[in-house]
């Protein structure tokens, strides 16, 4: 839904600059390019969040009752957030084809998470911010930059985080009907986590892997353009056949318990601690999974790691 609108504006965009190209070019699309690329650049910094925006705006709504989307937080987490200067990084589980679950999201923890919501960011591609009104949506919605220096600088000034370690591998790997995540080889968020001295929570979204019917097709060829060029193309149906609005598949989002690492110290941690570290978080997850998965219709599934 948030496709369908981004996709007519820049459509409007498009046939603007070829039937008026000299003024679209000149007094719109150059100055924006201008701006984004040398002026302003909120997503490579602490971001621009707009609270009224991410809980208000009627496509995030209806696309928050489209799928049912609820949170359910976990008790010591609750707790934990309450605290003065509480700072998590939460990473979150799957992917899926598509991931506007994991924006559309944002809104809702001003009143889940409301100490720590307005100072929390979620990572995302950077391509995002290089698309006009896809930037200022993400933007408003509490997204930056997925670089480690943004990364780095928002733990720094005690801002917690919403990653999605899966990335891009997982998006076009994603399958209908399996519980498929990408993490054995996912660290970063461990070694960042360690660095900064701030907790883990596992984040676990159940009916995300079944918002689209995927194909493997050419998956050779679109693994070899995301490696080469950074460029992810999944193949996937939701609604009406069209990658632009997910199945309606109601959608739980289950937030585990922060993970306070033994070996958590401000620094360098080395590859054996983010190694068991990692290993923690892991196990964290699977018992997330597995303690929710009767409860919410997914209890003849397997959670698949690769």
């Amino acid at each position: 839904m948030i496709a369908t609108l981004v996709i007519g504006g820049n459509a409007l965009l498009l046939f603007g600059t070829l039937f008026r190209p000299q003024i679209i070019g000149l007094y719109v699309v150059l100055p924006y390019y201008i701006c984004i690329t040398l002026i302003s650049s909120p997503q490579r910094d602490l971001g621009w969040a707009w609270k009224r925006f991410s809980q208000n705006f009627f496509v995030l709504v209806v696309l928050r009752k489209f799928l049912g989307i609820r949170l359910m937080i976990n008790e010591s987490l609750a707790e934990a957030q309450a605290k003065d200067k509480a700072q998590f990084v939460f990473a979150v589980f799957p992917h899926g084809a598509n991931a506007d679950y994991s924006s559309v999201i944002n809104g809702m923890l001003y009143d889940s998470l409301p100490n720590i919501a307005a100072r929390t960011r979620t990572l995302v591609a950077t391509i995002l911010f290089r698309i006009p009104m896809v930037r200022e949506i993400s933007l408003w919605m509490g997204c930056v930059d997925a670089r480690r220096d943004v990364a780095d600088r928002l733990l720094e000034k005690n801002y917690s985080l919403v990653i999605l370690p899966g990335g891009q591998v997982e998006q076009i790997r994603t399958t209908h009907g399996r519980e498929r995540i990408f993490l054995k080889r996912r660290k970063g968020f461990i070694r960042l986590a360690l660095k900064h001295g701030v907790p883990v929570v596992p984040v676990y979204a159940f009916g995300v892997s079944d918002y689209y019917h995927t194909s493997h097709f050419a998956m050779g060829f679109r693994l070899w353009l995301l490696k080469k060029l950074g460029m992810s193309i999944p193949i996937a149906r939701g609604l009406y056949g069209t990658l632009i609005s997910p199945l309606p598949v109601p959608t739980t989002v289950v937030f585990g318990e922060p993970i306070y690492f033994s070996i958590m110290k401000p620094g360098s941690p080395t590859p054996e601690e983010i190694e068991m570290a990692h290993a923690v978080y892991c196990e964290g997850l699977v018992d997330l999974f597995e303690t929710h998965k009767t409860a919410l219709g997914y209890g003849d599934r397997v959670l698949e790691i690769e």
